[in-house]
């Protein structure tokens, strides 16, 4: 088990956009800024009259996981969409996407960078609306590369979420050896052996060890297939700091 703590992020931003950047590969003393497919993950918070004005993305997919909040998305391929915690977006960025966001409500959510299995792919823009805002103590696939996720990535990874009430236990769904488990805490408290995670601090987790939740606790599960093929020269996901 590696952990990374939420005191090792870097940190920018003001009063109405503040985020919080995880580069997990520089945690862990990689040369590499991202973790396998994972290139980085903004927790933010974004407030009304907050713009993250129009911009561009390649060869970057990015996942809008939302907890709380409203914001309006608006890109370059004409979508025009409201987003919040149960009407979430993926962007596959491919050869070139554009995008705003302004915040409607107080936002609390990820910006989830990973990495495509090549670069240069047709970019393309998912929206899907889950019928619970979150899962109670069962693990969702909420993204990925397998046939029955809600939203597609273009790399070998799927990504869960779990709501974990107090006291609950769970183990890391179809553990095995071909895939690197990496977890985020978004909320709440977690112990995993001997170590509790709290808020904003991420787990490697190879062993089957049980989680339980000290608090009423909300987790992001990326099962990473090892060694997987993907693109490490993404505008956001690539090897660079931003």
């Amino acid at each position: 088990m590696k952990i990374i703590r939420a005191s090792e992020k870097h940190i920018h931003g003001n009063q109405t956009f503040h985020v919080e950047i995880l580069y997990p590969g520089a945690n862990l003393g990689k040369n590499d800024t991202g973790f396998l497919t994972i290139g980085r993950i903004d927790h933010a918070l974004f407030k009304p009259p907050g713009l993250v004005p129009m911009h561009l993305h390649q060869d970057d997919e990015i996942f809008s996981y939302i907890r709380s909040g409203k914001m309006i998305h608006l890109d370059s391929t004409g979508k025009k969409e409201h987003l919040n915690n149960s009407y979430m977006m993926l962007m596959n960025a491919g050869s070139g996407i554009s995008h705003e966001e302004s915040a409607e409500e107080d936002v609390e959510m990820l910006q989830i960078f990973m990495r495509p299995s090549e670069n240069g792919l047709p970019p393309q823009v998912q929206f899907h609306h889950f019928e619970n805002i979150f899962s109670e103590n069962t693990w969702r696939l909420i993204a990925g590369n397998r046939a029955d996720s809600l939203l597609k990535l273009r790399v070998e990874t799927n990504i869960f979420d779990i709501r974990l009430q107090k006291d609950n236990i769970v183990k890391i769904p179809d553990l095995n050896e071909e895939v690197v488990n990496f977890i985020y805490c978004f909320n709440g408290d977690i112990r995993i052996g001997n170590e509790t995670i709290a808020k904003g601090d991420s787990v490697i987790l190879e062993e089957n060890l049980p989680i339980e939740a000290v608090t009423e606790s909300d987790l992001v599960l990326f099962q990473i297939r090892k060694e997987p093929k993907y693109s490490d020269t993404g505008m956001f996901s690539g090897n660079k700091f931003h």
